[in-house]
This record gives structure tokens, C-alpha cells and sequence, in this order.
């Protein structure tokens, strides 16, 4: 699948973009996998997001990337693709946005992300590891795991 990427801060988003991504947000982790959580959560002002196009203009990959002071690290958060698009490897195409967006902005050294516990063997390959126990999110099992943003 041919997907252009294009990345923006919320400001930049168009009415009708923002609409695609809470839809596809919705879409995916709401209404397919039965989570009822909130998330329109305050962080998507302060954020990175990672559009990713089909040749037709439809919303087919979705990421945010958000810099958490209090933290110390980037957050990789609502990783997401449309049914449609998925075994098709957009998926590291996605990651690889994401670590080099991340590698261009060096303001932190550890990656984030709270990953579903069926995934972490996909984000294991990227180099990250889980921390802590299994705990339930919106009714769906996840772990964090963290990586250093270079890898030695």
C-alpha cells in the first residue's frame, strides 16, 4: 500500500483532517475493540501527529508523538491503522516515522509507549522493552515498554 506521511502539530490540522483522526481513533479503539475510554484527553494541542495518507486522501495510519517534561521522554501515543491497511507493513512504516521524528527533535533520550499486550512483540523488534506488569486499559490488557531514542 502506497501511503504519504506528512506530519503537523494540532494547529495545522484542517477541520476536516482533525475529523479524521478522532473517526479513525474512534473507529478502531472505541468501536472495534469495545474500549469505552476517553480519547479526546487535552494532550492533542501539545502534540506531534503523524497523518498517513492512502492515494486517495483517506486517513489510513494515525500516530502522536508528545514530549512529556514531567517524564523526561517522547511518548509515542494512539498508534493507529484502518482494518484496511493493516499486513501490509505499514505498521513499521509508521514506526519508523515516529523514531526519526523523535531523533530529529533529541530533546529527550527514552521512548515511551504503552503498548496492548497482544503488540509487544511488534514493538520489541523496534527495540523496546516492556516495564512493569500487565495492567487493564479501557478494558484491553497493556504494558509499557521504553527504548533509548538511540539504540547502541
Amino acid at each position: 500500500m502506497k501511503v504519504k506521511f506528512r506530519w503537523c502539530k494540532f494547529q495545522q490540522l484542517q477541520l476536516l483532517e482533525l475529523q479524521a483522526v478522532f473517526a479513525l481513533r474512534q473507529q478502531v479503539f472505541i468501536i472495534e475493540q469495545q474500549s469505552i475510554y476517553t480519547d479526546i484527553d487535552g494532550l492533542d494541542a501539545d502534540s506531534w501527529h503523524l497523518l498517513g495518507e492512502d492515494q486517495g486522501g483517506q486517513l489510513v495510519a494515525y500516530a502522536r508523538l508528545r514530549g512529556d517534561r514531567q517524564s523526561g521522554c517522547y511518548k509515542f501515543e494512539r498508534i493507529v491503522l484502518a482494518p484496511e491497511a493493516r499486513g501490509c507493513g505499514l505498521g513499521d512504516m509508521l514506526m519508523q516515522q515516529l523514531l526519526d521524528k523523535a531523533a530529529q527533535g533529541a530533546e529527550f533520550s527514552t521512548l515511551k509507549l504503552s503498548a496492548q499486550s497482544h503488540l509487544q512483540g511488534f514493538y520489541a523488534k523496534w527495540g523496546f522493552i516492556g516495564v512493569g506488569e500487565e495492567y487493564d486499559d479501557g478494558g484491553i490488557l497493556h504494558r509499557d515498554m521504553h527504548r533509548p531514542l538511540t539504540l547502541p
